[in-house]
C-alpha cells in the first residue's frame, strides 16, 4: 500500500500539463466580442456658395403639406419676418424726407426782398436763409439716400417697398409739393426766386418718381402674382369684415 506522500497531486500543474500533453485539451472560454453599434454617418456639410444660392423660402411648418405655396404668399408670410427695425427706418426716412421739403419755403426770398435794387437783391434772389437752406438740403438728402437704401434691401418684396417706401413717399413729396406752391403764392404773389424754383423741381421730382414706381409694382408686377396665386390657390375674396373667404365660399 502506497503511502499518501507517494500518491499524485491534483494540483499539480507541470504534471497535468504533461499528462494532457498527448491528451485532449480544452480551450479557456473566451468573453464574446461586444457587437459595435452602427452609427449613422453625419451628412455632409452644404456649402457657402449653394446656401447663398438658395433663395426659395422654406415651406412653414403649419402649413399643410397639400397645400401650395405661392410667391404671393411667400411675400405676404415674410412681412411678419423682417425686423421691426427697417419698419422703423422707411418711417423715419420718408418723415426727414417730408421735414426737409417743408423747411425749403423758410428760404425763399419775400416780396419786400426782391423790390431791392443792386448786389444786396440778387444775393437775396439766390438764397434768404443759408444754414436753413442747407439743413433742408440735407434732411432731403438723407431721406432720399435712405428710402433708396430701403428699396434696394428689400427688392424681392414688392408689398413691402410698395407700402413702406414708395407710398409714404409719394405723399410727403404731394404734401411738400403742396407747401412750396402756397408759399410762392401766397407770400411771393406768384413770383419764382431761385430757391422756390429748386425746391419745386425737387420735390415735384421725388412725387413723379414715387408714383411712377407705385404704378410699376402695384398695377404691374404685384397684379401679376396676384393672378398666378388665383390660378394655383383660388380666387379669394376679402369677405364683409375683412376675415378672407375662398370663392366656393362666397354667398
Amino acid at each position: 500500500m502506497s503511502s499518501p506522500s507517494n500518491r499524485p497531486s491534483l494540483n499539480s500543474g507541470p504534471s497535468s500539463s504533461r499528462s494532457r500533453r498527448h491528451g485532449r485539451t480544452v480551450p479557456a472560454a473566451q468573453p464574446a466580442p461586444r457587437k459595435q453599434e452602427a452609427r449613422p454617418e453625419p451628412p455632409p456639410p452644404i456649402p457657402a456658395e449653394q446656401l447663398q444660392r438658395t433663395t426659395q423660402r422654406p415651406p412653414r411648418p403649419n402649413i399643410p403639406a397639400g397645400q401650395v405655396q405661392t410667391r404671393y404668399m411667400n411675400m405676404l408670410l415674410a412681412l411678419s419676418d423682417i425686423p421691426e427695425i427697417f419698419n422703423m427706418m422707411a418711417s423715419f426716412f420718408t418723415w426727414i424726407l417730408l421735414a426737409g421739403f417743408i423747411l425749403f419755403p423758410g428760404t425763399f426770398t419775400s416780396l419786400e426782398q426782391e423790390q431791392l435794387s443792386g448786389v444786396g437783391a440778387q444775393l437775396l434772389d439766390v438764397v434768404s436763409n443759408i444754414p436753413l437752406y442747407i439743413v433742408a438740403w440735407v434732411c432731403t438728402g438723407i431721406g432720399g439716400v435712405g428710402m433708396i437704401w430701403l428699396w434696394w434691401k428689400w427688392q424681392s418684396n414688392y408689398i413691402w417697398i410698395v407700402t413702406r417706401v414708395f407710398v409714404p413717399g409719394l405723399l410727403n413729396s404731394l404734401a411738400g409739393v403742396i407747401s412750396v406752391l402756397s408759399n410762392i403764392y401766397g407770400v411771393q404773389h406768384g413770383t419764382y426766386s431761385t430757391t422756390s424754383k429748386s425746391a419745386i423741381i425737387v420735390t415735384v421730382a421725388v412725387a413723379v418718381v414715387c408714383g411712377c414706381l407705385i404704378l410699376l409694382y402695384q398695377f404691374w408686377l404685384l397684379r401679376n402674382l396676384k393672378k398666378e396665386h388665383d390660378r394655383e390657390v383660388g380666387v379669394e375674396y376679402v369677405g364683409k369684415h375683412g376675415q378672407g373667404i375662398m370663392g366656393g365660399e362666397r354667398k
